[in-house]
């Protein structure tokens, strides 16, 4: 039921629920962060493209870019229309699944797996809702000087929703979960950043590892 209309700087994006932003603090009962804000940016910005690098494969377009820059949700998202692969006609309209399944490199070393599953339907006017069930999970992911893993995951989910096969905006996306970081320090914090795209912007906020974020889903890791 739906196509992605653009060109080479349009990537899918993860279609998910509506949940709040939930600060949470570093490992124990430590109110103090023992990562920089800088590399607390750094983590977010790594995490979330390997989410829309995983999109962007699920959905059959290229990965990135060539001039390298952060896929363009924003304009992904806007470009929605009827009839993309992996959806069904039914008699009322359409039923579509997209499983995911990518593994991202990360800068210095290791990856992040993302896989799950996006589904939902769409009616014969063109309205209707995708829901997604999506896992990002670092393994000796090396970034601004930290290796992050999952402790045990990062859970990306939730709904867009369509009216006459367009996008309803805002819609808010949610990474939720904990990672672990080290060599020296080390530790196992939570992670809770909310996505907010109300086209043509795409902004990412929220709280990793009792740090706060704020940054652009265009600014690359």
């Amino acid at each position: 039921m739906f196509r992605i209309k653009g060109n080479g700087s349009s990537f899918p994006v993860v279609f998910v629920t509506i949940l709040s932003i939930m600060s949470a603090g570093c490992g124990g009962s430590s109110s103090t962060s023992a990562i920089s804000a800088a590399q607390a940016q750094a983590v977010t910005g790594q995490l979330s493209l390997a989410a829309s690098e995983a999109l962007s494969s699920a959905f059959g377009l290229i990965s990135r870019p060539a001039r390298g820059d952060r896929p363009n949700l924003a304009a992904l998202v806007e470009g929605i229309q009827p009839d993309l692969p992996g959806c069904t006609p039914t008699p009322t309209g359409e039923t579509c699944d997209f499983p995911v399944s990518f593994t991202a490199a990360c800068p210095a070393s290791g990856t992040i797996s993302v896989t799950g599953d996006f589904s939902g339907t769409v009616n014969n006017p063109g309205d209707g809702s995708i829901l997604s069930q999506v896992t990002l999970t670092p393994a000796n992911c090396g970034v601004s000087d930290l290796v992050i893993n999952g402790d045990p995951s990062v859970t990306l989910g939730g709904q867009i929703n369509v009216t006459n096969s367009g996008p309803v905006y805002p819609i808010t996306l949610t990474e939720i979960g904990a990672i672990s970081y080290g060599p020296s320090p080390s530790d196992i914090c939570q992670y809770n950043v909310t996505y907010t795209i109300a086209s043509p912007s795409c902004t990412i906020t929220g709280m990793v590892c009792g740090q706060p974020v704020s940054l652009s889903c265009q600014t690359a890791p």
